[in-house]
């Protein structure tokens, strides 16, 4: 049986994990464009990264000591960018040109069969979304956001395996938020991780449904492959209080905090920023990452 902290951890994470949801919802109700997207990466790094300095970082040298602090910084940041090149990424930047030899795509085209090449690479997967995954989206989709009749089979079974490899992608990548999100459940900033977390876990969403949806057409589908993958953080919210909450102390805890806040700064400036970019929107990108420090701010100040 889990004690009543052990249960407020994981309806934290569960939580956090279901807001791919709503991205899903973005996905298959309004197609979401680059601007929409900039947006939200953005305002995930204002209140991730924001989080990660004022909170797990200054407050917690101030009242844990600098060194101690500053190392599990360094080590959760570190861990990450050796962790990250190891996890599944999409490329769609190739697809089938005329005569049937390779070409570059560009971002914004609609003609042809299109559909990308889903192969492992050091493209990440929301720039996917933004510039290639579009011109296979747009042959397969019409204006309304419905499948276009006639199209064939290969290039929506090119997007129904994008779907599910970002899928995974995903799922593996929240297992460890739900780490973070177990971990500040034990703290005064529990439901301010649980927004951070879930703030970002919004464009995720939108990647994993948007493929699927033009793939099957069907918003049921869509829906349930993004909320499944987010379903991996309560997953690792339970192995957390399982296997390694026994074992932590107070000190530990707030360095594990400290290592977490390196995480998530690396997630910001590896991960999302890049991908921000890629989108070439870079005014919905500074707005969002305006808004979301703002916000974090002032919830941090109000204390909730």
């Amino acid at each position: 049986m889990l004690s009543e902290e052990e249960n407020y951890a994981l309806l934290l994470s569960t939580l956090a994990g279901l807001s791919t949801s709503v991205g899903g919802v973005l996905a298959v109700w309004k197609r979401p464009d680059a601007k929409l997207l900039a947006f939200l990466l953005g305002t995930a790094i204002g209140v991730m990264a924001t989080l990660s300095f004022v909170e797990l970082y200054v407050k917690n040298v101030l009242e844990n000591g600098f060194w101690g602090v500053t190392l599990s910084t360094m080590a959760g940041a570190v861990l990450y960018a050796i962790v990250e090149p190891l996890l599944p990424h999409v490329d769609l930047f190739e697809k089938d040109g005329p005569g049937g030899t390779k070409q570059k795509q560009n971002g914004g085209g609609s003609g042809g069969s299109g559909g990308g090449k889903v192969k492992s690479s050091e493209s990440n997967t929301s720039s996917s979304l933004s510039k290639s995954m579009s011109s296979s989206m747009s042959s397969a989709m019409n204006e309304r956001g419905n499948p276009v009749p006639g199209e064939t089979e290969a290039s929506r079974g090119r997007l129904m395996r994008l779907g599910i490899l970002m899928a995974v992608a995903m799922t593996l990548h929240n297992i460890p938020e739900g780490f973070a999100v177990a971990f500040s459940s034990f703290t005064e900033i529990g439901p301010i991780m649980a927004i951070a977390i879930g703030l970002h876990n919004v464009p995720e969403g939108i990647i994993v449904a948007a493929p699927v949806y033009a793939a099957t057409g069907s918003r049921r589908k869509a829906l349930a492959l993004a909320t499944a993958s987010g379903l991996s953080e309560p997953l690792g919210a339970l192995f957390a209080l399982f296997f390694i909450q026994p074992y932590l102390t107070p000190l530990r805890l707030q360095y594990m905090l400290a290592a977490t806040g390196g995480v998530m700064s690396a997630v910001c400036f590896i991960e999302l920023w890049p991908e921000g970019k890629k989108c070439k929107n870079d005014l919905s990108l500074a707005k969002g990452v305006i808004l979301g420090s703002a916000l974090m701010l002032g919830t941090l100040y109000v204390g909730v």
